[in-house]
Formats: C-alpha cells, structure tokens, sequence
C-alpha cells in the first residue's frame, strides 16, 4: 500500500508565514495556543507555558520531585552538571512528554523549539530585547547556577543634559542584554560550553554572541533528538513536516554565527530545505532541485560536450542576465490558489537566500526567478531622463525601476527605523524625472513579499560583480524601489542598510549613509525609551526572506565605515568591545602600535589560554609559525584556521611540500574555502604534483564558477597531464577567457591549444582579443608572429578544409576566410603599421587568395617600415634588411604587376571612379545594393600597370640612401644590378 504523501497543516503554514488567520472565519482549522502565540511574537508566553517546563523541567527543584532524574544518566542536581549533559537530559525529558500525551505532542515539541530559535533571533537580530533569561527554562537549581549575572564594566552615564540616542553609547542598566556585556564566571563558562557545542568543521563560532543556550535548545528539539532515533523522527515527520523547514531556518542562523562558512553544515542545511519540499503542494517548481557546491575529484570525469566553435567575431561569450521568467511558467503559476503560490514564494526565496549567503549567485538567481514567477511580480530595469543634480542644466538618461505586484497589496503603515534626508547642497533627495511616464507614476503598492524578492535580486547583483560604481548604479533601482513604500519594519531596515552600504563609497553620501547606520544599530541595540517600535511578530515575520546582519555584524560594519572616514579611536572602542581581535590587530599595526597589540592579544591569553583563535591572531601579528600550530594542538587538530594560516605561511617561504600537508589538513576540516583550494592548487602545480592539482582547481571552480585563474589553471595541469587531456583543457580555457576577458594571457594560451588542436576560429578569435588588449601598450609586439603564421598555414594548406562533404569543407573555408580577413584589415591594420615582419606575413595570405593588389600593398608597406628608418644611412644591419625587402619588393612588382583583377567601381559625380571593392578570389557583387543613382560595375584592370617605373623608383631611392656609407657592399651591389637591369628591359 502507498504511503500516503503528508501535507503541511493550515497552523503550520500560519507559523511558517508569520501570518494569523482569523479563526472565527475559518472553524475548521484547530488553533493552537502556542502556535498563536508564536504567531503573535509572544515567545515568553510559550517558553513560559506548562508545556515549555514539562519539557525543559523548569520547576524541578529537588531531585524527588519528579521521577525522570532515576532515569537519566545525568541529572540538573549534580554538582557538575555542564553544557554537555544538558541534551541526554532533554532528550529524556523529550522522550517522557511524548509518551504521556501521544504522537501529537511532536507539535507541542516542535513549537517549543521554534520558540526558542524566535527568541535567539530577537536577542541577537531584529530586537526589540527579551527579557527572559534562557536559563529560567531550566531546573531550578541550573538556573540559579548559570543565570544572568551582569558585571558593570563603567558607571552609569550621566544623562542631566538629555543625550541624544547616538550619545548613549553602551548600556549601563545591570542585567540588560547587550554585545560586549561582562557574565559571572558560571554564565560565562555556560556559553562558551554552549559556543563549542555549535561550531563545525573547525570553525569557531561568534565568541560574544548572547545567550547561545536558546539557538542550542532550538536545536535540540528540532533536530538532533528527533534525529537521535529513526523511528521518532519518521513519528515526528509524519505529525508535523514544517519542522523540517524551520530545522533549515535554524541551520542558516548557526551558519551566520561561524566565523566562516562551514561545507558540512551546509550540506545539512539544504538537506532539510530538500526534504521540505516533498511536503509542499504540486507547483512548476516541484523539479527543482537543491544542489550543494561539491564536485568529483575524479581526474578522470567525463569530458564535456564539444560545441560548436565561435559562431562570429563579434559573439558575446558573458552569459547574458536574467530579469524576467519564462511566460509558460508564469501561466503555469497562475492556475494555482493565491494560498499555494505563496507558500512556494516563501520557499524558493528562502532557499535561494541560502545561496546567496554563500556566494552562489547563479543558483541564487535561479530561485529567485522561480518565486519571481510563483509571485506574480513583474519588473523591469529601464531609463527615463531626468536631474540627479540641483544645477544640472541637461537631462541625463537615468536607471529606474518598474514593478508592479501581480495581487493587489493592502498594507497597513508600520513603524519603521528613521529615515534620514540626504541634506546635500548639490544632490537631489531623489532623481528628478523630466516628463515621468505613467508607468513610473502608476506602479502602485508592491506586497511586503515582493520587496524581498527585489532586495534578493539587489544582493544578486552584487554578488555576481566586482566592487564596483557600475555595480552600485545597477544595485540602487532595486533599493529606491522598495524605501518609496514603508511596509514592513525588516524590510525597510533591509532597504536602508544596502543604501548606506552603496552610499557609503561616495563623498557626498558618505556622511548619511554612516548616520543611517548608526541609526540602524541604535533601533536594535539601545533605542530611546518610549520610543515607537514594531511589534516582536512583524520584524520577524519576513526575517528568513531577507539577509539582515546580526547585531554584531552591524556593528562591524559600523566600525568599519568609521575607519574608512579616519575615525580610528571609535572604531578601536567597537573591535574592543566586540571582541574582534583581527580588526583590533589591524587598527594599531595601522597606527604604528604593534606592541600595544600584542600586549592586548597577550592579556586575553592571560584569560583565556585554551582559546585556538587568539594564538592565531598573534601568530598573524608576529608571523611567527608555532602560534599557529600550538592553536592546532591545543584545538585537537580541529582549528581549520591555524592550518590555513600555517599553509600560506609555507607557501610564502617556497615550502610547497609543507604548504599541501597544511592546507590539506584544513580542507579536510572545512572543504568550504576556495581561497584554500587555490592556493593548495599553486603549491600542488608547482611540485608538479597533478593529481593534487587538479581535483583542487576543479573545486575552486565548484565555489566560484567565475573564476577565471583557476580555470586557467586548470588548463595547464590538463595540458601537463598529458595529450589524452588536450581537449579537455580547451573546453576549461574557453569557460576562463569568459571570466578573464581582459587578461591577455589567458587569451594566448586559449589561442595556443586552439591551434595546436585545430580550431582555427576560436585562434583566430584570440588573436584579435589579444591585440585588442596589448596593442595600445606594446604596439606591434601584441601580434604573435609564429601563431599567425600557423593560421595562416592552416588555412593555404587548407588543413582544415576536411569535413563529412565536399560542400560542408567549402563552407568551413569560406567561414575562416572571413574570420581572417576580419582579423586582418578590421583588428591588425587599423592598430599597427610599423611592422615589416607583420606585413610581410599578412602578404602571404593575400597572395593565396588571389588578392594581388592587396598582396603588393603589404609589400610595399613592409619596405616602407624599414627603408623610413634613420639608421639606414649609417647602420648596415638596417640598410641590409631594407635592401632585402627592396629585392622582395620588386620582385612582387615583376610577378603580379601585370596580372589583372576585377574591381568594383563606383562613379563619383565628377565622372571619375573610386574603388568600392578589392575583390580576391571570391569577388562577387555581395554586400553592394543595386543603387539606382549610381551603377556599380566589375572593371577588369593591371595590379599595378606602371609596376616598372615603381619598381626603379624603390630601387633608385634606396642606392642613393647608401651609396655614401654602403657602396661596394655586397647588398648595395645587388640592388644596383637589379636597377641596372630593370633600365635595360
């Protein structure tokens, strides 16, 4: 019998929405109280709840009161009970509630958990603060061991003359949460026991990060004791399938906590985002399928597909964006309930965040464009002229965009961060549009979901291009869009914080856009008392479909901005409060402090000598190599980044050998580091030790798939590889020169392993970007000789005239006739003139296809490049190079002088022809339209009729440069033959 599919009930889609349905309209669904008041924001209420304490046995106070402690291998009343048995006494306490009240108490369960992860959420992301101490939820004895115990670090701050929220600065309130605050030792031992709980893969995890018990809480009860046993967790699935996506929510919230991602964790993640969707109703996007960034370390993977060559010079080998869907899913799309359509938007942008989070900007996009389609929304990035100046004079065409939702949104207004004007004597608050079109006027009020898909393509956009002005031009649109409608307070702050991160980078903003940050610190951190605030429920509500920075990330960004203004004594105050040891270092090496540094990074070892993360930052500060690996002992060879930072140190030092071991050993931890695997790649490649090499570059490429170097890396461990490898490596070179347009390297290698495995078109598609790029700096040196002589070779050989039919070889040739002639006259001829060589080969070409005149012309030029040259009077190397092509010449003017050729002619209106064409082997009247004013005719006419008296004019000239200095040598005796004999004839 067919297991019957389960669905997500109504109360969970409600949870997963943060949207409450009213219940008197709709008596069939059965309301939960806690999940109401999950709904409602009212984490304390369920944490708090009868449910809550039966589950964390929160009013035990004696170790009678309740028989589970005879059952448990540990129990809250030992005196050293730790962070390490609190989950075997969960997971006890877990198993006894479930077994009491049946199956459906995996529901009660799983609300708990989630109120746990909510209010983690609130402490460390959207505030506003929660007073309840995670401790509280326990036994009372480990409450009153590990409660809440701040230490004032400063007296109260005087506040007699009304300080405006700015000044406030730290709290001084003992007892009230905030980053940097001083715990008793127990508290402070707790959450550390807890932090280590939560790394993976070897990365630490945020060390200041506050009250880390409520996200471990989470965690248990949402995955690692329904995970414990498979007969729960298929109970647990079956009874409550949401779990699995707040399981992912909760994974991607421990994922931002790390110092660095973490592959495993990852991995994790979208297992649980995978596993949602076999839940979710039948939609277009049910095919879609999660993917994570690993790849085969096979050598011996499968080659791919060969394409066609490069359809034309002139093709564009940068994928091309994507900003609107394929018409047949949006119909797709339209045929579903607006209730469906919905849930799968929430889905497909929450699983495309978790790309973005992680730098894959082609994955992300692809989910965004699916819940761009599942949503309705239609968008479009255009131009309008208008003023973004108060004394522009002209209008300049500006990027605007226009969206419009697909449902029509009723939003009610919101209390959102303050708004700050830009006050600037010379830029408009907003770009001023000269005629607006009514699209602009018209676009109406987007839903809140919208604007978050919005945002996502913003951050997109970012991520898929470098830092820089074009990108934050592109990024703006997608931002003004979305702050001209307050909705919804995380959306907003959203808005602002990518504002004040664009503006941030220009002088003339840069001043908002560091009080806009502030601003957005203060509302979390410390706001005004009596201040309007959104409720607990609606900044939560869209939190997991945006990027929102944690409050400690916020204020880093804070810092930073004041460094970046020279404001170094305030950032110095926020990286010591914060505990960011990095950035500390940093501050005072940039002053000139090291010592002070050091003395700092000592005294916290003082305090904390088992932490592996502060012997590497004095490692990095001293350079000195055992730091970095008595961090890996004492870490139990878990610390990634002591390996990492030991490796690049070998390979600074040409210790390869010792840098693979290294980097290895960190990889091994935690293969989430392209950086790494680049540089395990160099050193690998330099030991010629392949079979490292290139399982390395191929998962840098896995990471960051526009990553030109490793591609080009790559490349050249195929071509070290061996010949069976060739092919393959061309397919690597063609993906680099896509990402590395403008390295010309890149270009010359593509060019080289083009030829050597005949694929003339792509060579000769090279050659022209080559010169593109060099000819400017080095003039004649851009053109590679030898390689065009080959093409060139190539094709008067006709080589590569070879095909399945007589007719298909024709069509090839004629097609890299074409491409040559492009190269030639449109890329070589207009660039560079100063090279005898250059034109001497050009010659060759034009002979073979029968092109006399063209031919006689690069003869002629190549004479004149040598013969015009100031040492031909004294030097004789020059004056012998000059004569030989003067013989060559004339020798030209001999063979070809007299043959005719057909060229197009066009009567001018004085009765006298200009040359519309030189036709070579393949003349015909293509390309030339039949005018009616003027006829076009094929006249047969001499290459060169006067070719004798040309001839003695190159000979005469060139005998009286040298007669002075070169008379009776035996070049200046052959052009005097030559003369001679051309007078006789």
């Amino acid at each position: 019998m067919a297991q019957t599919k389960a669905q997500l009930s109504q109360i969970e889609i409600q949870v997963i929405l943060g949207q409450l349905l009213n219940s008197a309209s709709q008596p069939n669904i059965s309301n939960s109280a806690l999940a109401e008041s999950l709904i409602n924001g009212e984490y304390e209420t369920v944490l708090k709840s009868d449910t809550a304490k039966a589950i964390f046995g929160t009013d035990l106070d004696s170790p009678s009161a309740d028989a589970v402690c005879a059952n448990s291998s540990v129990s809250p009343f030992d005196i050293d009970f730790s962070a390490n048995d609190i989950k075997p006494y969960i997971n006890v306490l877990v198993s006894k509630y479930v077994q009491e009240n049946g199956d459906q108490a995996w529901k009660h369960v799983t609300w708990i958990g989630v109120a746990c992860l909510y209010a983690f959420i609130q402490t460390n992301w959207t505030g506003p603060e929660l007073m309840l101490d995670p401790a509280a939820l326990l036994p009372k004895p480990l409450a009153a061991k590990f409660s809440e115990n701040y230490i004032a670090a400063a007296g109260p701050i005087d506040s007699s003359e009304s300080p405006s929220k700015h000044e406030i600065g730290r709290r001084q309130q003992i007892g009230r949460v905030y980053l940097g605050a001083k715990q008793s030792n127990a508290r402070s031992e707790l959450d550390r026991a807890v932090l280590r709980l939560l790394e993976y893969d070897g990365e630490e995890a945020y060390s200041l990060t506050p009250r880390p018990l409520y996200l471990y809480l989470a965690r248990l009860l949402l995955i690692d004791i329904p995970a414990s046993n498979d007969q729960m967790a298929s109970k647990r699935d079956e009874i409550i399938p949401s779990a699995h996506w707040l399981a992912g929510r909760l994974l991607l919230i421990q994922q931002t906590m790390l110092d660095y991602p973490s592959q495993t964790l990852l991995d994790e993640l979208l297992n649980e985002y995978k596993k949602v969707s076999f839940y979710l109703p039948e939609s277009p996007a049910s095919q879609q399928t999660l993917k994570g960034n690993t790849i085969s370390d096979d050598s011996t993977q499968a080659v791919p597909a060969i394409d066609a060559e490069m359809p034309s010079l002139s093709c564009n080998m940068e994928d091309e964006p994507v900003n609107d869907t394929d018409a047949s899913k949006e119909a797709a799309w339209q045929e579903l309930s607006p209730s469906v359509r919905n849930l799968w938007t929430r889905y497909l942008i929450e699983v495309g965040m978790v790309y973005s989070r992680h730098y894959m900007p082609f994955d992300s996009k692809n989910y965004f464009s699916h819940a761009q389609a599942a949503s309705g929304l239609q968008w479009e990035m255009t131009g309008a002229k208008g003023k973004r100046t108060k004394f522009q004079q002209f209008d300049i065409t500006q990027l605007v965009l226009l969206a419009k939702s697909s449902l029509r949104a009723n939003i009610q207004d919101s209390a959102v961060p303050e708004n700050f004007d830009l006050n600037d004597d010379t830029l408009l608050e907003r770009i001023k549009f000269t005629n607006p079109s009514a699209e602009i006027k018209e676009q109406g009020q987007l839903q809140i979901i919208d604007q978050c898909i919005l945002l996502a393509f913003c951050l997109n956009v970012r991520n898929e291009n470098p830092a820089h002005g074009l990108t934050s031009e592109q990024m703006m649109p997608f931002v003004t869009r979305v702050l001209e409608q307050p909705s919804n307070w995380s959306v907003y702050t959203m808005g602002l914080l990518l504002r004040s991160q664009l503006e941030a980078e220009h002088t003339r903003t840069a001043q908002r856009a560091v009080l806009q940050l502030q601003e957005l610190v203060d509302q979390i951190s410390h706001p005004l008392p009596g201040t309007q605030e959104a409720g607990v429920a609606e900044r939560l509500s869209y939190f997991s479909a945006l990027s929102l920075p944690s409050q400690w990330e916020l204020e880093r960004q804070l810092a930073d901005r004041f460094m970046s203004l020279g404001i170094v004594r305030s950032s110095l105050d926020i990286y010591e409060r914060l505990e960011l040891w990095d950035e500390v270092v940093s501050c005072y090496v940039t002053l000139g402090q090291s010592e002070v540094a050091e003395r700092i990074i000592r005294k916290q070892l003082e305090e904390q000598p088992d932490r592996p993360k502060l012997w590497c930052v004095l490692g990095n500060l001293k350079n000195d190599p055992e730091h970095w690996r008595h961090a890996w002992e004492i870490s139990g060879q878990r610390f990634a980044r002591a390996m990492r930072s030991l490796g690049s140190y070998h390979y600074k030092k040409g210790e390869y050998k010792e840098a693979i071991e290294c980097y290895q050993n960190a990889l091994n931890l935690n293969p989430l580091f392209e950086s790494s695997w680049y540089m395990l790649g160099c050193a690998a490649m330099t030991v010629k030790e392949w079979d490292i090499a290139a399982p390395a570059f191929r998962r840098v490429i896995s990471i960051e798939n526009d990553n030109g170097e490793a591609y080009n890396n790559l490349a050249s461990v195929y071509l070290k590889m061996g010949e069976q490898y060739k092919e393959r490596a061309w397919h690597v070179l063609r993906e680099a020169v896509k990402h590395k347009r403008d390295s010309w390297q890149v270009w010359d290698n593509f060019m080289t392993i083009s030829l050597n495995l005949g694929r003339i078109s792509s060579a000769i598609h090279a050659m022209e970007r080559i010169i593109e790029l060099r000819s400017d700096s080095v003039g004649a040196d851009a053109v590679d000789l030898p390689s065009l002589r080959r093409i060139i070779n190539f094709i008067v050989r006709g080589q590569i005239a070879d095909g399945p039919s007589a007719k298909d070889a024709a069509h090839k040739q004629e097609e890299y006739d074409r491409y040559m002639k492009h190269l030639l006259v449109n890329t070589i001829e207009t660039r560079i003139t100063n090279s005898a060589q250059l034109w001497r080969a050009m010659a060759d070409y034009w002979f073979w296809t029968k092109d006399y005149r063209h031919c006689l012309d690069c003869y002629i030029k190549a004479y004149r490049c040598l013969s015009q040259r100031p040492e031909i009077t004294y030097a004789l190397p020059v004056f012998n190079d000059a004569a030989e092509a003067a013989l060559e010449l004339v020798s030209m003017y001999e063979n070809v002088g007299d043959k005719v050729q057909q060229v197009l002619r066009v009567p001018t209106t004085s009765d006298e022809h200009t040359d519309q064409e030189l036709p070579g082997r393949e003349s015909d009247n293509s390309g030339v339209g039949a005018d009616s004013e003027r006829k076009i005719a094929a006249v047969a006419e001499p290459v060169c009729a006067d070719w004798r008296h040309q001839a003695k004019m190159v000979l005469r000239g060139l005998v009286g440069k040298g007669k002075e200095s070169f008379e009776g040598t035996p070049n200046y005796i052959r052009l005097a033959e030559a003369l001679k004999e051309l007078r006789q004839a």
